[in-house]
């Protein structure tokens, strides 16, 4: 075993245990945490207690010098120096790992040279400046301890000075130098002298404003330790060490003082006690963190109101863009670009006139002044309504199969830019939130979309509410969302409208300031047309849908942003829209059935035709140049007979027309329609699903307009099942799609079939013997329950009235009642009759 060496107590480090084990181990790449193990086992074997004077071994520089090792202090943490030495610290030096916030670190980092060489120049400057040299003063060793900023100097001291003269004369010289620099206030150095031993380590221990000081001793007190300090920098406080807690702690206004009296003071030993000096170990507070889970009530608002915020900042700008292409498809390379758009009506202008020019083109042009010769006029009211912009809020209103999508879409804004077509029907039949968000988006182009986070959130929402007893508002409902996605959209609107918007203009040296509002009323052409279609009103599913729509419409027409069409079927619709803009007359357009001529003209042609089209619901079909076929004069007949049960409406002759070019005969054909169409109305008013008085209403509309095309309002109005309320039972009818009714001024006039085809579907099923039986009988019981019903409340009244002494004073009430009980009677006894009567067939 190697003898130990007693080290000078200048040299004698102030951590030995430590500095031992880190010197066995540094030089490894390792860097120690604690080294308390192996220097217990140091001292129990050479009987070393806590108190006793602090020696190092040499046995590991021996063991580093057989086998060839460095010994410097970077490589084992230990500063050697001789008598004829001085040890200074410099600070400031390089940049502190202490916050990438620091302005000394960026100036170090890019505007100083950071090589050795220019380190040991700056050093020797500061130390020995040609102003005031110190004539002989030898720069021996520099050891940077990049992590504090801050280098260790060894200078050997010239003969003619002593140590205490040199040390004062480098902190002199260093603060004198390092203060001509402009930037003095970042680049500022000290130097002082190194009073105790220091350890050049690398553990993970950031510097910190406040250091922890060990006493391998008796403790010091409050004035020893603010003695010793003080020079370093402004001392905040001092926590002297106690009872229950052995240390004690010295807090500074900057990280420079810490760090310079953690490196010249650690290991220097007063009173027969070794100071050990470390950086208090850094927490980070977690503040936002800790708010958040002790202040969850106010957190989670802020929360979302800040994840809110960067939604709208990010994503908002993305969508509109998104909407704004989806309405002026300016971007796409579909038939909506407008380039393409104008590509493609020069290329049929030029087509057209070169047939028309070959004479090919006569039959082309009748066929389209066929269809809508009867709807010409309402195309030019529609585009001068457009033109006008005045209340543009216009109902396109008309049965299903009368060409209200086409009259708009193709004719009136075929050629119009910025159009946005909302099919009502298809949001409203989405059946789950998602898909009811993905149909809105797809169909107003608002893009991106997550309908997955509504899921999450309502998870977080549940969580929270567990928690704290009250909901976050994180999660959004699906009419919020809606109302989100159609608030964007107006703002889309506002901005293609006003693209064009210019607020001064120039007319010679005049200047005219112009509005916003004035650039939209005199530019209508600038502004975007909505087309609602199918919009109904009301709906079991999604009915929020049209009040939100209605109310943005009303919006958009009363700001004069953009131009709105609605596409409705029946009457229905005009409460929810007189709800959302009040006070206003609508600009209406009602389409009919086409007339006989007309229809029989369409038929005639489309039927010529070799090829078969394919013809969609509500467009229109201009024929092409196609090889014709010739019909005898047999054929014709049997057509204008199918054509007299089909009327005009579209979508019955285009059936018609189908059914003919498919081989069947025209008698065949309306005889199919027919009997698909009574299917259709026992499945939808007939069934046993149906509610008992609404089937049996229907069934009594059903035998008396299958008697007369036309029912008088006033003539249903004393039926027994409807007297109760007789506009709702014919409204609900009527929006159901079994009947029309037309109006004065608001008023109930007339009832008609809901569509021409009806009413001979109506005929088949009165004169179907077995299913009418079945009908009829079902009627009649509604009648006789509904009679009953009637004769029970009266009987009610009669009751107490029959044990009033004097009758006479309630004779003519008791005699109204008599009455209707007896006529209601006459009435259960007529239907029993009549089931009788059917049971016996």
């Amino acid at each position: 075993m190697l003898p130990l060496k007693t080290i000078q107590r200048s040299a004698i480090p102030a951590h030995t245990p430590r500095i031992m084990n880190a010197s066995l181990l540094r030089r490894f790449g390792t860097t120690p945490y604690s080294c308390s193990s192996l220097w217990s086992s140091f001292t129990s074997m050479y009987g070393f207690v806590g108190n006793a004077r602090r020696y190092v071994s040499t046995e590991i520089q021996e063991k580093d010098q057989q086998a060839g090792e460095s010994s410097t202090a970077t490589d084992t943490g230990i500063i050697h120096k001789t008598e004829q030495e001085t040890l200074v610290y410099f600070d400031n030096v390089y940049p502190r790992a202490t916050s990438i916030w620091n302005p000394t670190l960026w100036y170090n980092l890019l505007l100083t040279n950071q090589s050795r060489e220019a380190v040991r120049a700056k050093i020797q400057n500061y130390a020995s400046p040609v102003s005031n040299p110190i004539h002989g003063l030898r720069l021996r060793s520099t050891i940077p301890v990049k992590r504090d900023g801050g280098v260790f100097a060894t200078f050997l001291i010239p003969e003619r000075y002593t140590k205490a003269e040199v040390n004062a004369k480098i902190q002199q010289n260093t603060a004198n130098e390092s203060s001509h620099s402009l930037l003095s206030y970042f680049t500022k150095a000290t130097a002082f002298p190194v009073k105790g031993t220091p350890w050049i380590e690398d553990l993970r221990r950031l510097p910190n404003t406040t250091i922890t000081v060990k006493f391998q001793g008796p403790a010091l007190t409050e004035e020893e330790m603010y003695s010793l300090f003080r020079r370093y920098g402004t001392i905040i406080d001092i926590f002297p060490a106690t009872a229950s807690v052995p240390y004690a702690q010295v807090k500074y206004k900057s990280y420079r003082g810490a760090i310079c009296a953690k490196n010249c003071v650690s290991g220097i030993e007063i009173r027969n006690t070794v100071i050990h000096i470390q950086y208090d170990k850094v927490i980070k507070a977690h503040f936002f963190g800790k708010f958040f889970v002790n202040h969850t009530r106010i957190a989670v608002p802020v929360l979302i109101a800040l994840l809110s915020f960067l939604a709208v900042l990010v994503f908002d700008p993305i969508r509109e863009f998104f909407i704004e292409q989806k309405i002026t498809h300016k971007y796409s390379l579909n038939m909506g670009n407008p380039v393409l758009k104008r590509l493609r009506n020069f290329t049929n202008t030029t087509v057209s006139s070169f047939k028309h020019y070959l004479g090919k083109n006569e039959s082309e042009n009748q066929a389209e002044e066929h269809l809508w010769e009867e709807r010409i006029e309402k195309v030019n009211d529609l585009k001068m309504w457009l033109e006008e912009n005045i209340n543009t809020f216009v109902i396109v209103r008309g049965p299903r199969g009368t060409g209200k999508h086409d009259l708009v879409m193709q004719h009136t804004l075929n050629n119009r830019e910025n159009v946005l077509y909302l099919d009502c029907d298809k949001i409203i039949k989405s059946r789950t939130d998602a898909k009811f968000l993905r149909n809105v988006a797809s169909q107003l182009g608002y893009f991106p979309i997550f309908p997955w986070i509504d899921s999450v959130t309502s998870v977080i929402d549940l969580m929270v509410q567990g928690l704290t007893g009250q909901k976050t508002g994180l999660s959004e409902t699906k009419e919020t969302q809606f109302r989100n996605m159609l608030t964007t959209t107006m703002m889309s609107l506002r901005r293609i409208a006003l693209r064009g918007y210019k607020p001064v203009l120039r007319n010679g040296d005049e200047t005219i300031n112009v509005k916003e509002e004035d650039y939209l009323q005199q530019h209508p052409e600038e502004k975007p047309v909505i087309v609602l279609d199918s919009f109904e009103g009301k709906s079991e599913i999604n009915g929020f849908v049209y009040k939100e729509l209605a109310d943005w419409a009303a919006m958009l027409v009363q700001t004069n942003v953009a131009h709105v069409i609605f596409l409705t079927e029946t009457i229905a619709s005009n409460q929810q829209l007189a709800d959302s803009y009040p006070n206003q007359v609508f600009k209406t357009l009602i389409l009919n059935d086409a007339s006989k001529e007309n229809s029989r003209n369409y038929v005639l042609y489309r039927l010529q035709e070799k090829k078969e089209d394919n013809g969609n619901d509500e467009e229109e079909i201009i024929p092409e140049k196609m090889e014709k076929l010739t019909l005898s004069p047999t054929e014709l007949h049997e057509i204008d007979e199918a054509l007299e049960p089909l009327g005009g409406r579209m979508l019955d002759l285009q059936a018609f027309v189908r059914r003919v070019k498919s081989g069947e005969q025209p008698r065949e054909a309306l005889e199919k329609m027919v009997e698909q169409a009574s299917e259709q109305i026992t499945q939808m008013f007939l069934s046993d699903k149906i509610d008992s008085l609404k089937s049996a209403q229907a069934w009594e509309l059903i035998t008396l307009l299958s008697e007369r095309p036309i029912l008088p309002f006033h003539d249903i109005i004393f039926r027994p099942l409807f007297k109760a309320a007789p506009e709702l039972g014919i409204l609900e009818l009527e929006n159901n799609g079994l009947i029309t009714v037309s109006r004065d001024r608001g008023v109930l006039q007339e009832i008609y079939p809901a569509k021409p085809l009806y009413r001979a579907a109506f005929s088949y099923l009165k004169n179907d013997s077995r299913l009418a039986k079945v009908l009829k009988t079902r009627y009649l019981l509604k009648v006789i329950s509904f009679e009953t019903g009637r004769i029970r409340k009266w009987e009610e009244e009669l009751r107490p009235l029959g044990k009033i002494s004097d009758q006479k004073l309630f004779k003519s009430r008791l005699d109204y009642l008599s009455g209707k009980i007896g006529a209601s009677s006459a009435v259960i006894s007529n239907c029993e009759a009549e089931i009788k009567e059917l049971s016996k067939d």
